[in-house]
């Protein structure tokens, strides 16, 4: 058991011994990365729309009655008119921007006779080029006077049939290329007896598509009757009755609505906002943003389309653009009948993209913000996301070392390795105290007999001898056992004699010599 409790400490010396040295060539301290935040910023953004609803009796204001339709033809006495006066206009609206339109115009009165298959044909305006909207004059004279200032049908007018016909060939050019398109509008005029017969819808428009481009031309005819000096009423002037335009009733706008009855929406506006917030000053700070519509049949189709092409902003801004729900829903159906997919669902994604760029004292900024406001189309009610603004964190980073108390097992070197030092102390002190407990003397265990012995000798230690040999027995002698050791002693007392002791085996034997007589006490 000695040898090994020994064995045992030992082994705890030496690797209590190691770990002190291993504490030691460990650093106390070590450099340790940390990612430290230089700037905070924050992108905010911000999505407000504006819904025009339509006159309605549901929320009004109360739908109007149309004007009333200009008559269908206007009468004139074609003996006292001089010559008309007339003005033709054009416009070519797109539903987006493009570059440049240009048209070539020529304006033309036919002239058919009463029963005729063919007329006379007349230039009043020859092909003249024009750019954008234009307005073109010229002159029709129906007087008995001819000259060379202006094209006359006065003679034998009578049942007659004048068709003044505009024809326009339009080019729009575009980011994709030139498209073409032409626009043609009549305007019938009729004598029947006395009298001259004018149409009196002067308006025409038609629609059309051409390369994703969605248009509307708008024709307008506009004359002056000039009367002869010579005419009852003098050289006077006469003109069509004015169109009937009322003041259309203020549409009801409806701001950030959640829930709109899309049979209403007349239009929409939308703006979005966008604001940079940093934690340091930043300089030249630029952004680009461009807005998409994307229409979304979820699983089987999107179609992008863009609202706002790219721009570049500087500071906070706001983008405005209208937002055409016809149109859209338009797409919807011209895309379900192309591809023969059904339409499931209407998804419209309104999707801001922001590329922002910055500089501070710290660094620069590059970063990328997109927000999304989406509306379902489906069905009576046009269903916008309720979450309107948006934030987004961003920061500049960077990296240094940090000096950090180095730990083993949890604790710190430093604790570790005066831990370890009082270890080993400890296992030191409990080796040495096995080797001695090995080395020192083992004290057998007393018996009964000894423990008398050895108490009769400390008792006894003056009165007690320790003999080798006992004398023989002489001739004559006597043998007197007493019955304890302390009657031999008084009795050795008595007689001034010592008490002899001679160890017999396992027997102790105690006696007093005293003339022929051997007093004597057995122990074993």
């Amino acid at each position: 058991m000695k040898i090994s409790l020994i064995a045992i400490s030992l082994l705890l010396l030496i690797v209590s011994i190691f770990g002190v040295s291993k504490a030691y060539s460990l650093p106390t301290e070590i450099d340790v990365a940390e990612e430290v935040t230089l700037v905070d910023y924050q992108h905010r953004g911000k999505f407000d729309y504006a819904a025009y609803l339509k006159p309605s009796y549901f929320l009004g204001p109360e739908p109007q009655e149309p004007p009333p339709s200009p008559p269908d033809i206007m009468k004139y006495p074609a003996g006292i008119i001089d010559r008309f006066n007339l003005t033709f206009s054009y416009r070519f609206v797109p539903d987006r921007p493009v570059v440049k339109t240009t048209g070539e115009v020529d304006v033309k009165a036919t002239v058919i006779s009463s029963g005729a298959k063919g007329g006379q044909e007349i230039i009043l305006v020859p092909r003249t080029l024009k750019v954008g909207d234009f307005t073109t004059h010229f002159t029709l004279d129906v007087s008995d006077n001819v000259s060379d200032d202006y094209i006359t049908i006065s003679e034998n007018i009578t049942g007659k049939e004048v068709i003044i016909t505009a024809n326009i060939y339009t080019t729009i050019e575009t980011d994709d290329g030139p498209v073409f398109e032409s626009f043609s509008q009549s305007l019938p005029m009729k004598v029947k007896g006395p009298l001259i017969e004018v149409e009196g819808n002067l308006k025409h428009t038609t629609s059309g598509h051409i390369s994703e481009l969605n248009y509307t031309q708008y024709g307008v005819f506009n004359y002056e009757v000039c009367l002869k000096p010579d005419s009852p009423f003098g050289s006077i002037v006469l003109k069509p009755p004015p169109e009937i335009v009322p003041e259309p009733p203020p549409l009801k706008v409806v701001e950030n609505e959640p829930n709109i009855m899309s049979q209403l929406v007349e239009g929409m506006d939308i703006d979005f906002f966008y604001h940079l917030e940093s934690s340091q000053p930043v300089h030249n700070l630029d952004e680009e943003v461009t807005v998409e519509a994307i229409l979304e049949n979820p699983g089987r189709w999107s179609k992008t389309i863009e609202l706002v092409p790219l721009t570049s902003k500087s500071g906070d801004f706001t983008v405005g653009f209208p937002l055409d729900l016809k149109r859209l829903e338009g797409l919807f159906d011209a895309i379900q009948q192309e591809t023969g997919v059904s339409v499931s669902e209407r998804n419209l994604i309104i999707r801001a993209k922001v590329h922002t760029l910055a500089e501070t004292d710290f660094g620069a900024i590059d970063a990328d913000f997109v927000q999304t406001l989406d509306a379902d189309l489906g069905g009576n009610m046009l269903v916008w996301s309720e979450n309107l603004t948006k934030s987004q964190t961003g920061a500049i980073k960077t990296t240094r070392f940090v000096p950090q108390t180095e730990k083993f097992l949890g604790m710190a070197v430093s604790q570790i390795r005066k831990l370890l030092i009082v270890v080993t102390v400890i296992i030191f002190i409990f080796f040495v105290l096995s080797i001695l407990w090995y080395f020192w003397p083992r004290q057998e265990k007393l018996s009964i007999l000894e423990k008398k012995v050895l108490q009769a000798r400390k008792k006894y230690k003056d009165t007690i001898v320790e003999v080798a040999e006992l004398p023989e027995f002489g001739p004559g002698e006597t043998v007197i056992q007493l019955d304890s050791l302390d009657d031999l002693v008084r009795t050795a007392e008595g007689l001034f004699k010592p008490v002899l002791h001679k160890t017999v085996g396992q027997k102790h034997i105690y006696y007093v010599f005293d003339s022929g007589v051997r007093y004597e006490h057995n122990l074993g």
